[in-house]
């Protein structure tokens, strides 16, 4: 333990440690625990109660369970990416409700050098990043440090006690071991890149999972293991996050001997390539890879290539080991007729009779090409059938023609994380828009008639021509075009979906239409409000909205070059047009995108939006009482609007109150979870959609602070 005994010894110069007597002092347990009833209350609706010391300055104590640095070196890089140095702390007796992430945004020279064993006690302030429970360090001072113990065992767990038996869905009790260290036996690896770089998921002998996180810096540089490898155990800390259904819980190791791989690893199958990447009618295609066992503990005794005409039946074909040095094997696909797509992939066996195939999904997401006797279109480049999210040009060099829809003047970017963006489209409707990268398209106009060539790849889950390497070359064929019409479709049918999921997948780079639409959160990742950084409310610039369907989806407000923001920073106070939860669109119009796990809505400049109307709480003084308004239309079938006010608690005050609206059947059980967030003074409203209820009495009950009221309504279908 580096540094230990040297910071021991400068503690013990200090004969008082002092602390705020107004701060009081607990324990991690009382800053993580929350009742089972409202930890299934909150699971009801996919969410989490907010910690009951949340904001709150604390004394807390624990032993550090990992250095901040690597090797207790604050020369070397960060253990964990939490956004600042940080650890992760246990109660120095305590096993349930007892672990917790510790941040330091103050970058204390003290807590860099914290290292393994090291027990502290020490100010911060308690927040959550997500649904994660997590505290700040305040002014950390050597004197924080007391003592020093071993670092507790993991608690030995299943993962039967994490999700409900044979799922990945929350046993939402499972709360209790958040932030602790604890292991998991005798499991096997599946879908590498689970949710990020370098995740995967793992399962038990009762098909019950979890995700392997990646926040430790040394897993999210290691490559995730081949699915069907076995471990016979893996130690780390719980994290919860409602961000990646279907699961709950992911576990983070953090140390490389926090796992235990077993003896059976298959097959590695890299570097899958065809002869040709635009294929014509009639053209025999050779499919080669490099197929080699990894750990030299089984050699590869067969691999083979499968493939599908059209959809039929799979058929098998030996490949030929044709570079032992390499460990290159290859076999061939016959040429096939015009308009035919073959789908494809690569099975290998080792001498354990350990298999592994390439893709990962086999059958259920091959490679896959056309052969086509016509140039192809974006459409033949952009589709992807098999949810996989990737072309079956990727990685291959294409040319194709398009109307320019976006250039850079249109979406310049959020000046961070997301640059200027180009697109073009052939015609309307799925598969027809794609993103063009490279210096060649920053000149490039709307209404422009482009030839594109470049390098089909994925960047961070969007399909594009061209890349960082080599940028796609355009000819602009003619200028002044009429632009495709934006297509109309309906927030369901995007549906707050993640990465690759259809149909929302068919429509990324194409210019759409959404009408009669309504904000029904002004933040879609916080409360109203600027972005405070990590550790604070955050406010990226997206908003919620749903049509009269009731399901929402995001729309990004940064991106595009336009006047409307929803208060993401504090320098937007007095500038125009900030929307508000329940403002209204007659008609939004903007290029559909992928960032950060969710597909979102890009409007480009003002002429996107269309129809504004300020919402019903623009104005505080209009909402002067309390009360909740009957649900209209009333019976329904399947959805209602539901709208209330909630008063300022003085003249003139405009403070949040916490809101809740919530629908219970006639026997008080709780069905929904509509509102449950702080708001200001004003006049709002719900569309809810009862879709998934039986006809019947319910009830609707608005809280908000000490103020309650309760309504009827019949769900008649």
């Amino acid at each position: 333990m580096k540094f230990g005994k040297l910071l021991l010894s400068v503690v013990l110069l200090f004969s008082l440690n002092i602390y705020a007597q107004n701060y009081p002092e607990v324990s991690i347990r009382d800053i993580q625990f929350v009742p089972d009833s409202s930890l299934l209350a909150a699971g009801v609706s996919w969410s989490e109660p907010v910690p009951p010391l949340f904001g709150d300055t604390v004394i807390v104590t624990g032993v550090v369970m990992n250095p901040p640095y690597e090797g207790a070196n604050p020369d070397s890089i960060r253990s964990l990416h939490a956004g600042a140095a940080a650890i992760y702390l246990q109660d120095t007796s305590e096993t349930e409700w007892s672990g917790i992430l510790v941040r330091d945004e103050n970058n204390s020279p003290s807590f860099a050098v914290l290292d393994t064993g090291l027990v502290i006690k020490f100010k911060a302030v308690v927040n959550e990043y997500f649904t994660t429970t997590q505290v700040n360090a305040l002014d950390f001072q050597a004197s924080d440090i007391i003592g020093v113990q071993n670092r507790p065992k993991p608690v030995l767990l299943t993962l039967d006690s994490l999700v409900q038996k044979g799922t990945s869905s929350p046993n939402f009790l499972a709360e209790k071991w958040e932030g602790v260290y604890v292991e998991l036996r005798n499991l096997t690896t599946s879908d590498p890149g689970a949710i990020g770089y370098n995740t995967f998921t793992i399962f038990d002998e009762n098909n019950s999972s979890i995700v392997v996180g990646n926040n430790a810096d040394y897993f999210r540089r290691t490559p995730a293991p081949l699915p069907g490898t076995k471990i016979d155990y893996i130690r780390g800390y719980i994290e919860t996050r409602t961000n990646i259904a279907p699961h709950w819980f992911m576990i983070n190791p953090v140390f490389p001997d926090d796992i235990k791989y077993g003896t059976v690893s298959p097959p590695n199958i890299t570097e899958v390539q065809r002869d040709k990447g635009t294929v014509g009618f009639n053209e025999d295609v050779t499919i080669t890879a490099r197929v080699y066992d990894s750990d030299s503990t089984a050699p590869v005794i067969s691999a083979d290539l499968k493939y599908s005409v059209s959809g039929s039946p799979y058929v098998t074909v030996p490949m030929t080991l044709t570079d032992s040095l390499t460990m290159t094997w290859s076999a061939t696909i016959p040429g096939q007729p015009d308009s035919t797509m073959i789908s494809y992939y690569i099975e290998a066996v080792d001498a354990d009779s350990a298999v592994s195939t390439n893709p990962i999904g086999g059958e259920e997401s091959p490679y896959f090409y056309f052969t086509l006797n016509r140039p192809l279109t974006i459409q033949d480049v952009q589709y992807s059938p098999f949810g996989s999210g990737f072309s079956g040009y990727n990685n291959y060099t294409v040319t194709v023609s398009g109307i320019v829809t976006a250039d850079t003047s249109d979406i310049e970017g959020d000046g961070n994380l997301i640059g200027p963006q180009v697109y073009i489209q052939n015609g309307t409707g799925p598969w027809s828009g794609i993103q063009v990268f490279g210096t060649d398209a920053h000149a490039l106009k709307r209404g422009d008639n482009v030839t594109v060539t470049g390098i089909v790849n994925e960047s961070f889950g969007v399909t594009r021509i061209g890349n960082l390497t080599s940028g796609a070359t355009v000819t602009v064929n003619s200028s002044g075009n009429e632009i495709p019409e934006p297509y109309e479709v309906s927030t369901a049918v995007i549906n707050g979906s993640g990465t690759e999921e259809l149909p929302a997948e068919s429509y990324e780079g194409v210019l759409l239409s959404l009408k009669n639409i309504s904000v029904v959160d002004e933040n879609a990742n916080g409360e109203p409000g600027p972005d405070e950084g990590t550790g604070g409310n955050r406010n990226f610039g997206e908003m919620l909205v749903a049509d009269t369907s009731g399901v929402s989806m995001r729309v990004e407000l940064q991106d595009g070059t336009h006047d409307y923001h929803n208060f993401w920073s504090a320098d937007l106070e007095n500038q125009p047009i900030r929307i508000r939860t329940w403002n209204h669109f007659d008609e939004l119009r903007g290029i559909l995108f992928y960032s950060f796990g969710n597909f979102k809505l890009v409007p480009r400049k003002n002429d996107d939006f269309i129809g504004f109307v300020t919402a019903i709480n623009e104005n505080p003084v209009l909402a002067n009482k309390f009360e909740l308004y009957q649900n209209y239309p009333n019976p329904f079938n399947p959805t209602t609007t539901i709208k209330y006010s909630i008063p300022a608690v003085a003249v003139g005050d405009e403070n949040f109150r916490p809101v809740q609206l919530k629908i219970y059947d006639v026997l008080g059980r709780e069905v929904a979870t509509l509102v449950n967030k702080k708001q200001q003074p004003g006049s709002y409203q719900v569309v809810f959609n009862a879709s998934a209820l039986s006809s019947g009495i319910y009830f609707y009950r608005l809280t908000a602070g000490d103020l309650i009221s309760v309504k009827k309504m019949i769900l008649l279908k």
